[in-house]
């Protein structure tokens, strides 16, 4: 019984032992394979920022999301397809276009025993050349020098910013709708070269900052860099666009000057070259420049301290704050200029405005004035916004929709006036008559008894013909939006075509006719699938 009890103990021992050993194979097995993450939800999606630039929907369609780059004359700014507010924004100026070991902005720019303040003065065009990508006048523009900024700066955006290969996710451009043809072909000819981009999708800039405010039609004020452009847009169509030369580059040119003589105001030396830094005038401008919202407005008293334009690093000057609303007033609006002294390209913003409207169709007009939208850098200054609204509405009380200006025309309004005033004497015995008429409802006809049946009970009266301004996201929110829905531009321009043909291959679609009318919203329908041609569409 002994030995049965001894040899149970063994058995018993052997099988613990070889429990306890694949137990601690199985923990030393979990252990090699252990890895740390988050345990999964059913509502949180992980996205890396690093590894792949698709969103958790794009994986199950075998596609990255979209880059969408806007194209400025000073800026670029770029960012994922569905976001509201682009990732970066990369400028053009001589500081991001150092080279690596270039330290002259850190150099004296004289020797350390010269104590002469003055500073070289410079034409105001050239003051302002280097900080800008092109210019609309291309003859002195180096085209080779743009093409080396444009790599560059998507270079340093893959790299920097959005940390994804360049050239595998399809690209998208936002362009404002007038743009240099050498210009274009350069931005193409870069990126389809450098880069192996599948397409190119160009979308035109007022009508996506329409569609970043959720409206279609809209009337889009772009105080830009080197032009203000005045777009009205029409069920997501260019109507008409005019534009004019007072925008932020001859604000900074007139702000510049001013600084520039503020050390020798009792001085008879006064000229249009500027001796500031154009960083230093671009923060004045920032912080300082201001609008009065009506052109006989008080002026403030009020005094403000800024770095000396000659000694910026040691002293400072007492402005009056009214001081810079002046480069403002004559640079936007044109104050003290008489209409017949001013050209066509040089309008000022409100008269801009107002001779856009007055272009327009009286049922689009009503809709857009109603739709007004400010964007770009000058919209930012302010007072400006408010000042434009005032005078819009100020010269429309005064002359109506008429483009007929004169003695004559005021005359033979007066003589009209006067007329129906006899009239209304004439008819005051049957003013009861009249009145109880004019309150009685018109008659409708069977169309528009048949367009109100059709609206819902609940829908609200479209405000129309009320002057009213509108906040928009900007261009390349619009265009994230566009993009994220999956909708495909008419300009939309594949590698292998545009690179045997250039934009000389750009033709005209063979069913034109039908969708003519849609092409300058730059969106086209997804039944429309014929590519074996293509076409700039609004950049033609």
């Amino acid at each position: 019984m002994a030995t049965a009890d001894a040899s149970h103990l063994r058995h018993s021992s052997k099988s613990s032992i070889s429990a306890l050993e694949a137990a601690r194979a199985r923990i030393r097995k979990d252990d090699q394979s252990f890895e740390p993450r988050t345990p999964p939800h059913r509502n949180r999606s992980i996205v890396s920022s690093f590894g792949s630039s698709s969103s958790p929907l794009s994986s199950f369609r075998n596609e990255e999301d979209a880059i969408i780059f806007e194209f400025g004359s000073r800026w670029l700014r770029a960012g994922f397809e569905g976001e509201n507010t682009p990732v970066c924004a990369v400028g053009f100026g001589p500081e991001e276009s150092r080279k690596a070991g270039d330290y002259r902005g850190w150099m004296r720019q004289r020797p350390a025993g010269d104590t002469d303040d003055r500073k070289e003065r410079l034409d105001a065009e050239e003051w302002a050349r280097g900080h800008e990508l092109w210019r609309m006048d291309l003859r002195d523009v180096d085209l080779g020098l743009v093409d080396d900024k444009i790599e560059r700066a998507f270079r340093d955006i893959y790299n920097t910013y959005l940390l994804t290969d360049a050239g595998n996710a399809r690209l998208v451009l936002v362009l404002p709708s007038v743009m240099p043809h050498p210009i274009l072909s350069a931005i193409l000819t870069t990126l389809f070269n450098r880069w192996k981009f599948p397409s190119i999708t160009l979308l035109p800039s007022a009508a996506m900052t329409a569609v970043a405010a959720g409206l279609r039609t809209a009337l889009v004020v772009d105080l830009g860099w080197a032009e203000t452009t005045v777009t009205a847009i029409y069920e997501y169509r260019e109507v008409d666009t005019k534009r004019s030369t007072r925008a932020m580059k001859l604000l900074l040119q007139k702000m510049g000057s001013m600084l520039s003589n503020l050390d020798h105001e009792e001085s008879a030396e006064k000229d249009d070259t500027i001796s500031v830094k154009f960083e230093y005038c671009e923060e004045v401008v920032n912080r300082y420049a201001w609008c009065h919202c009506a052109e006989d407005d008080e002026a403030s008293d009020r005094e403000v301290a800024i770095p000396l334009p000659s000694k910026p690093d040691s002293a400072y000057a007492q402005v009056p704050l009214a001081r810079f609303a002046e480069p403002v007033e004559d640079a936007l609006f044109a104050a003290g200029t008489e209409d017949h002294e001013i050209d066509d390209h040089e309008k000022p913003i409100h008269g801009l405005v107002y001779n856009t409207l007055l272009a327009l169709p009286p049922d689009i007009r009503g809709a857009c004035m109603s739709r007004i939208m400010f964007v770009g850098g000058g919209s930012k200054i302010p007072g400006v916004r408010q000042r434009i609204m005032n005078e819009v509405s100020s010269v429309v009380a005064e002359h109506g929709w008429d483009a007929m200006r004169g003695n004559a025309v005021t005359q033979q309004r007066k003589r009209l006036e006067e007329l129906h005033i006899s009239k209304l004497r004439q008819d005051d015995d049957n003013q009861a008559e009249s009145d109880e008429a004019e309150t009685q409802e018109p008659d409708l006809d069977f169309v528009e008894q048949k367009l109100r049946r059709n609206q819902p009970r609940d829908s609200k009266p479209a405000i129309h013909g009320q002057f009213r301004q509108i906040n928009s996201l900007g261009a390349w929110a619009g265009a994230s939006l566009v993009t994220s829905l999956k909708i495909r531009g008419f300009v939309e321009i594949e590698r292998e075509k545009f690179l045997q043909q250039g934009l000389a291959g750009a033709t005209r679609d063979p069913d034109a006719h039908h969708i003519a009318a849609n092409r300058q919203s730059g969106i086209r329908s997804s039944m429309v699938s014929d590519r074996s041609s293509w076409t700039l569409a609004g950049w033609g």
